[in-house]
């Protein structure tokens, strides 16, 4: 065997240096030089290197540790100690990271990351129950049980949270007029909340949707208890302490208008059935009057059951009559008062700081993720730099194995082909696309204008690996 593919092969074992392949074969350095200057690998030492693949490379290479003291073993055994010890040793990165992770959480929270203001509102919500009125009362009579609560609609309390985040809601709080400390000025809402001055009402219906997504996501209507607490969200304190304020105000407002509106139906509907209840009325009492006319001496038991069955279709067309006229009033009532069910205990207030910035939080939190960190790098540290030949000599393999595979799959023509093979067929999609936001060119956002790009560099990188690798396998 030469030896330059006996050198090769023990480097893939981890092996470099001429004093390590001696040590690992057992015999002096002046004999693995004078091997290198012959260019010639002695028969028995070629013979064990040919049936490396058959035996375990503990049979080829004798370590170290084997031409120790027998108490070798028992260094293997871990303790507190020395666990201390190996922590010493690193101390300046073990107080190196936690400085790093304290510096930068604390520049980030303090100067770069965006303030984040909340406003908030508590507000009592009345429980959902209804009243049937005179309509269970006659439903009683008649042996039929009608349950207490009313359906829900629009104007129940329980709708709120969803009722806030609607779009119908949405879209008369986005043509408000506010001050944004942003523009120096007062503009729309769907105008500050779409960073474009210039918008002034809702016919883009793509900005109108994403503009409600955004107010959406700056709304919390979170139930505490018997208490219901409204939370406006914003960069700006000023602007979330008037839009929660305008978030109630508009609250009520619509909640009057379903209430308006149920009230307006039942009124409706009460009015035309007391319409035909009485023209049914007037009919049995028609034909009550007219029976006895024709029949003023009742002596027939069949005419004295036909009196009391007229008699009894009019009470009963009375009785509806009545109740009908009862819950008129009553709608009338409470149409004319028109409250909101909406009482606020504690008005929307002016957030004094960001709710998203705790300063001391943010470092103990950094300090403690920093010092695991360092304790982390520390020991992997110690590791790489371990005395023990055959643990440097593993980690040297595993080096020289992601060397050499990484550096296969970069040059490797079939890989880098079908990389660019790909990338080639998507390119006219990528390329094609229009932003729904277009920027640059007419059609593409930032955004995607920095996924071309790196589309680009990427393909055209593969193509560059692919051509390499094909010229350099011809040679």
């Amino acid at each position: 065997m030469r030896f330059t593919e006996f050198e090769s092969i023990m480097n893939s074992l981890g092996i470099d240096t001429l004093a390590e392949i001696a040590r690992a074969l057992n015999t002096s350095p002046q004999a693995v030089s004078n091997w290198k200057a012959r260019d010639q690998v002695p028969y028995h030492i070629a013979n064990k290197i040919n049936n490396l693949g058959n035996n375990n490379s503990d049979d080829i290479i004798t370590t170290q540790s084997e031409t120790l003291s027998p108490f070798a073993s028992q260094k293997n055994d871990i303790s507190i100690s020395d666990i201390l010890i190996k922590l010493a040793q690193q101390l300046k990165i073990i107080l190196l990271a936690p400085f790093v992770t304290v510096f930068l959480t604390f520049t980030y929270v303090l100067f770069i990351l965006e303030p984040i203001y909340e406003s908030s509102a508590t507000i009592l919500l009345p429980e959902n129950k209804g009243n049937m009125g005179g309509f269970s009362g006659l439903a009683s009579q008649f042996g039929v049980n009608v349950p207490g609560s009313a359906d829900i609609d629009l104007s129940s309390p329980s709708l709120f949270p969803e009722l806030i985040k609607s779009r119908v809601f949405a879209e008369r709080i986005l043509i408000k007029i506010f001050y944004s400390a942003k523009f120096q000025k007062e503009l729309p809402l769907i105008a500050i909340l779409s960073s474009d001055s210039s918008i002034k009402n809702l016919d883009n219906e793509r900005i109108t949707q994403q503009t409600m997504i955004a107010f959406q996501n700056m709304v919390q209507f979170n139930n505490e208890g018997k208490f219901s607490k409204l939370i406006i969200s914003s960069p700006e304190p000023e602007f979330a302490q008037k839009l929660n304020i305008l978030v109630l105000d508009e609250l009520k407002s619509l909640n009057r208008f379903f209430k308006s509106q149920h009230v307006n139906e039942k009124t409706t509907f009460i009015e035309n059935r007391i319409k035909s209840v009485e023209s049914d009325l007037l009919l049995s009492e028609k034909l009550l009057r007219s029976f006895r006319e024709q029949n003023r001496q009742l002596s027939s038991p069949a005419l004295k059951l036909e009196q009391e069955r007229l008699a009894r279709n009019v009470e009963v067309q009375k009785e509806i009559f009545l109740t009908l006229k009862q819950q008129l009033e009553l709608s009338k009532i409470e149409e004319i008062q028109g409250a909101s069910i909406v009482q606020v205990l504690d008005r929307p207030n002016l957030p004094l700081g960001a709710s998203n910035k705790n300063i001391k939080f943010s470092l103990l939190l950094a300090g403690v993720l920093g010092l695991g960190l360092g304790v982390v790098l520390a020991f992997i540290r110690s590791f790489v730099n371990n005395d023990n030949i055959d643990e440097r000599r593993k980690l040297r393999k595993v080096k020289n194995f992601i060397k050499k595979k990484g550096s296969d799959i970069v040059l490797d023509r079939r890989i880098s082909g079908a990389v660019a093979f790909l990338l080639i067929i998507g390119l006219p999609y990528y390329l094609g696309h229009k932003s729904s936001n277009p920027v640059y060119f007419g059609m593409y956002s930032f955004n995607f204008l920095l996924i071309n790009i790196i589309y680009i560099l990427v393909l055209i990188t593969a193509v560059c690996f692919f051509i390499y690798s094909t010229k350099k396998r011809n040679y």
